[in-house]
């Protein structure tokens, strides 16, 4: 019986360390124009979008020997800018696939990005981003454009972002840092942490907390989580017509007149400053704090 445990072990360890061992399977660089689009499309994989000066895609695949027998690689020229694909060669069962995808673009690039189980890069991007994976994180660093990421098993991190911002993940957190821009974002099951400025702000979850650092006028803000709670640091001017509730929470809130004494203040509705666009905050279970900068 040792001796069986042990042959598993060193074939389990055998295995771990084949998939593991990656080398450069494709590399390919094509002509560009900036103000053109990246197309990706993964089988299954990591991708990471880097850019440069140059006119030019720059296309790499790193793998194992699995990826290498497996799928087909390819990378060319179309009208809209540049197609990538790494797709399966047969029905095959796959077992311990590593793969992940290597491209630098012109700092001017849209990219449209999809893998059915990896995940997402973006960096120093200027233009739109639409990320799809089936079960990866996504992040974005120092980019400028619309942002559209959607992952259903992960986390959605964006750090430095000019322009308005959509994500959403069945079971991860979403944190946006020094975003500039209308944010929407939702989760099934994580946190939300929201830091920036100049937007319209809708912020949901289903099991989580809601935090919020914001700057710039009100232009609407809608903050909703079923089981957690929501803080929310504002500007000392910020004007908003406000509905704040809670079903099991006590709000504490330095815009509106709310009492706590020995008891939960379950709902209020107040005007903030001079009232403007609306502010709202609910959650079935938790609690809420408002303050001011």
């Amino acid at each position: 019986m040792k001796i069986s445990i042990f042959i598993s072990i060193i074939m389990l360890l055998f295995q771990t360390a084949r998939a593991s061992d990656t080398g450069l399977l494709f590399e390919k660089t094509l002509q560009t124009e900036p103000n053109k689009e990246l197309i990706v499309t993964l089988f299954a994989g990591n991708i990471t979008v880097n850019t440069w000066s140059n006119n030019e895609v720059n296309v790499k695949f790193y793998g194992n020997d699995e990826a290498q027998d497996m799928l087909i690689f390819q990378a060319e020229n179309i009208e809209s800018g540049v197609k990538v694909e790494a797709m399966r060669k047969g029905s095959k069962n796959i077992n311990n696939l590593n793969i992940k995808a290597e491209i630098t673009v012109p700092v001017n690039y849209d990219a449209l990005l999809f893998t059915s189980g990896g995940n997402l890069s973006i960096n120093g991007l200027i233009g739109k981003v639409e990320a799809n994976t089936s079960g990866g994180n996504i992040t974005a660093n120092n980019t400028t454009g619309n942002i559209e990421a959607y992952t259903s098993g992960g986390n959605v991190v964006i750090d430095n972002n000019t322009g308005n911002i959509s994500a959403s993940t069945a079971g991860g957190n979403i944190t946006v840092n020094s975003f500039n821009g209308s944010v929407n974002v939702s989760t099934m099951g994580g946190h939300v942490t929201l830091n920036g400025s100049n937007g319209k702000i809708d912020a949901s979850t289903a099991g989580g907390n809601i935090s919020v650092d914001y700057s710039g006028k009100n232009s609407g803000m809608d903050l909703s989580t079923m089981g957690g709670n929501i803080t929310a640091r504002l500007p000392s001017d910020f004007d908003a017509d406000a509905e704040i509730g809670t079903l099991a929470g006590k709000i504490t809130c330095e815009f509106a007149d709310v009492e706590n004494k020995n008891k939960y203040i379950n709902h209020i509705k107040a005007k903030f400053n001079s009232g403007g666009e609306s502010f709202k905050c609910t959650t079935s279970a938790g609690n809420i704090v408002v303050t001011k900068k």
